[in-house]
């Protein structure tokens, strides 16, 4: 149909043709019109081998497509299920989490208690027992500090199960062999503890002495105390488990404690630190410094007021050689301030005063010297003090962290050095703050006293002067 077309179009274009043409043209017409029906037909053909072809296919098409909607539809059913699944999965793992989370806290929490209650055990273990439990303290010591037994409760259990023995230990008697510090020459001796409740006693393989036990401090043994008035005859008998007596301290061991911790005046001292012995050198030069100053206010004495006022008398008078006597038996201070007045006596008064005020300079300079460093250690000795109480502080602070709040004994060290740097501050500086204002007082007081006498030294003068002047004589 396509090729017959343009052959139309070139007729139509050319125009009539001859007549003689015409036969030809319908030949040739007729052929094209058979050849194209023949493709016509030839094309319908295929075009309906076409569509049976794909009405044959259509069918398995369509029911592949709706199997494979099934399958999206089944597969999207199973992903969604998935992702409900997973949902619940995830808040389960966080539930889970949360759960796991607060054991770990608990089990860290119950950790931390078994090592304070491992260290407060081992605190609380009467003298001579250390033998008994140390082994297993320090087995418990090694796993309870171990990071990977953290989340284990095994050995809290552990612990519990070994303060239980020691409390059976302390409800009844038992002996124990081991040895012992005697206190009075230090010798480390063999013998028996027996433990009665609270109280230990020990009684030496040598003599039989028996005595009282407490715990040795620094020292790797426990101190034995001997009691003279336990004889050893009736102290064998208590420790060998028969009907016996015992000397019992009523105190329980704070007298023997109490006579410990007093020690001598160094040994308090010493608890302090360097600050103590800072303030304790403050002290000294303290007290060096007062002395001197008294030494010091005794030379400053400003005479009797009446032969003073004799004297200014006699000057306003005019009658210097009776001036002169009475400024000769002055004391130190006043002789040397009239001295200097008699001899700028004639001169001009602006002289006379200025001599006067040189004389009052010096004095002051003199007798004020040294006060200030008084006032300065009145200042720094509770400063020094706190210092002490910082520091010890600090201490405290960094035993609790090591040793935890069971244990007193060894936080004293720190709480001594704050309590003794501050009671060494107060007692260095009151004394010295009472001192500095007696001194500073008597100084102030005595030099305001010739500062006066200086002030009337100078109108004697000028009354002199004006008498001689009005007498019209000149001033002798």
């Amino acid at each position: 149909m396509r090729a017959f077309l343009p052959l139309l179009l070139l007729v139509i274009v050319s125009g009539p043709a001859p007549l003689r043409g015409d036969d030809a043209l319908n030949d040739a017409l007729s052929r094209t019109s058979l050849d194209y029906a023949k493709r016509i037909e030839t094309a319908t053909g295929e075009l309906n081998s076409v569509r049976e072809s794909i009405a044959a296919e259509r069918a398995p098409l369509m029911d592949e497509a709706a199997r494979l909607e099934d399958r999206i539809i089944d597969l999207e059913s199973q992903v969604s299920r998935l992702e409900t699944a997973q949902a619940r999965a995830s808040d389960d793992h966080r539930r889970l989490r949360l759960e796991f989370d607060g054991l770990a806290k608990n089990l860290g929490y119950l950790n931390t208690l078994a090592q304070d209650n491992l260290k407060l055990t081992e605190a609380t273990l009467l003298p001579g027992e250390s033998a008994m439990y140390s082994d297993r303290i320090d087995g418990l010591r090694q796993v309870i500090e171990d990071p990977a037994h953290t989340l284990d409760i095994g050995p809290a259990l552990d612990l519990s199960d070994l303060m239980i023995d020691h409390l059976r230990h302390l409800s009844g008697g038992y002996s124990q062999a081991g040895s012992s510090l005697v206190g009075e020459d230090n010798r480390v001796v063999k013998g028996t503890f027996a433990f009665f409740g609270p109280e230990v006693f020990f009684r030496t393989g040598q003599d039989g002495a028996a005595g009282t036990v407490r715990a040795g401090g620094g020292s790797l043994y426990p101190v034995t105390y001997p009691l003279p008035q336990w004889a050893p005859e009736r102290a064998a008998a208590f420790f060998q488990g028969q009907d016996g007596t015992i000397v019992a301290d009523a105190s329980g061991g704070k007298a023997l404690r109490l006579r410990e911790t007093k020690g001598t005046l160094m040994q308090h001292i010493d608890k302090g630190g360097i600050v103590a012995y800072i303030l304790i050198g403050l002290g000294g030069v303290s007290i060096l410094i007062s002395v001197l100053k008294v030494m010091d206010l005794r030379h400053l004495s400003v005479g009797d007021p009446r032969k003073v006022q004799e004297l200014l008398a006699a000057v306003a008078r005019g009658a210097k050689p009776e001036a002169q006597r009475l400024a000769d038996a002055m004391t130190d201070t006043c002789r040397e301030l009239f001295a200097v007045g008699m001899r700028h006596l004639g001169g001009p008064r602006a002289v006379l005063e200025e001599q006067l005020y040189a004389v009052n300079q010096r004095q002051r300079l003199f007798f004020e010297r040294r006060l200030p460093l008084l006032a300065v250690i009145v200042t720094a000795s509770p400063l020094l003090g706190l210092l002490g109480t910082v520091m010890g502080m600090v201490k405290t602070f960094a035993l609790i962290t090591v040793f935890g709040t069971g244990n007193a004994a060894k936080l004293s060290s720190g709480i001594s050095q704050v309590l003794i740097t501050t009671e060494l501050g107060l007692m260095v500086a009151i004394p010295t703050l009472i001192i500095h204002s007696f001194l500073s007082h008597r100084t102030q007081d005595r030099l305001s006293l010739l500062e006066r006498y200086t002030t009337e030294f100078v109108a004697s003068a000028e009354q002199s002067r004006g008498a001689a002047l009005a007498a019209g004589s000149p001033q002798p």
